[in-house]
């Protein structure tokens, strides 16, 4: 049954026409449907960054590992199918007309191209470089024919980052470093360069971790390592179900005589729906931008938390109440 599946919707794309010839954000020429009507997210960082403004058109979303509980997200999220984007027969079955996939440019494109063929499905590659989302949702505004939505979007973003860059050109930082730990011990983090840590290098945080950036995932490191780094501050995540190391940092005489320990420097990442830093590293890192303002560049609490709540209702479709807004920050 699955074999006929996979044949008889093979064959339904050779024969569908496509209308228009696009760029996508990768520079990639892609013929695509007209007007696009269904839509699969391929992955968890392209779903969260588009569920608000594709709506009824994201038909499903690929499935982020180790997720299985979300709050502080409209249902309207949460009730997208899931797919095992690694089983072509299941894309094909759900019969989209386009795949979006979001990318960090520059990347190596082969992947993406090949997965094209083999489905004969557009692929349109959408940048999440941390520093061009509002770009993003203007193209993704073109794309979809909703301008106006997007324009929603993007309009946030650029007012975040032009307030961002007052912020850093009023109080530049002088020599602060930061370590980004997660694992139950703290003992795994990302350096400078790392996607997972494009917060640290958006605000010019200086990241403490001294390692080579990992190929996949995230590096391990020792406690010996982090003494020598000694960072002024700490900002601890949890991964993949596992116990956030906050707690542990605070209490154990090994993390003790650190400066970011003693200065009560030492900071719990918040989680929900999606970490404010990465997992996946998408739109829900601009509340940790907004956060860190805070913390390194004196940008008031109210202010903090006026910008969280707005962008938890454009683009998470949530209203935060005081008990959310203290819970995520506690």
């Amino acid at each position: 049954m699955k074999k006929y599946i996979l044949i008889v919707s093979i064959c339904f794309y050779t024969f569908v026409v496509h209308a228009k010839q696009i760029t996508d954000m990768a520079g990639r020429t892609v013929k695509v449907p007209d007007h696009i009507k269904k839509i699969l997210a391929y992955d968890s960082k392209t779903s969260i960054m588009m569920f608000r403004c594709a709506g009824s058109k994201l038909v499903a979303k690929g499935m982020l590992p180790g997720k299985k509980t979300y709050s502080l997200i409209s249902s309207d999220y949460t009730k997208i199918p899931d797919v095992d984007v690694k089983n072509l027969e299941e894309i094909l079955a759900i019969a989209p007309e386009i795949i979006i996939i979001g990318v960090y440019l520059p990347e190596n494109l082969d992947d993406y191209t090949s997965l094209q063929s083999k489905l004969n499905i557009p692929v349109v590659l959408i940048d999440l470089s941390i520093e061009k989302l509002d770009k993003t949702y203007t193209f993704l505004g073109k794309l979809l024919e909703n301008e106006v939505e997007c324009k929603k979007y993007s309009n946030y973003l650029s007012t975040i980052y032009t307030d961002i860059q007052s912020l850093m050109k009023a109080k530049p930082l002088s020599g602060i470093t930061a370590y980004y730990c997660l694992g139950v011990d703290g003992l795994m983090t990302d350096p400078s360069g790392s996607k997972h840590t494009e917060v640290f290098d958006f605000l010019k945080i200086k990241n403490a971790a001294k390692v080579e950036i990992p190929s996949g995932g995230h590096v391990k490191v020792n406690m010996e390592q982090i003494l020598v780094w000694n960072p002024d501050y700490i900002f601890a995540a949890e991964f993949k179900g596992e116990t956030n190391p906050y707690k542990t940092i605070l209490t154990s005489p090994t993390w003790a005589g650190l400066k970011a320990v003693k200065n009560k420097h030492v900071y719990k990442i918040p989680s929900q729906p999606l970490t404010w830093f990465d997992h996946p590293p998408s739109i829900n890192r601009i509340p940790g931008l907004i956060w860190l303002c805070e913390i390194f560049y004196k940008q008031s609490p109210e202010t903090t938390k006026a910008k969280i709540i707005e962008f938890y209702k454009l683009f998470y479709g949530y209203t935060l109440t005081d008990e959310d807004y203290k819970q995520l920050r506690s």
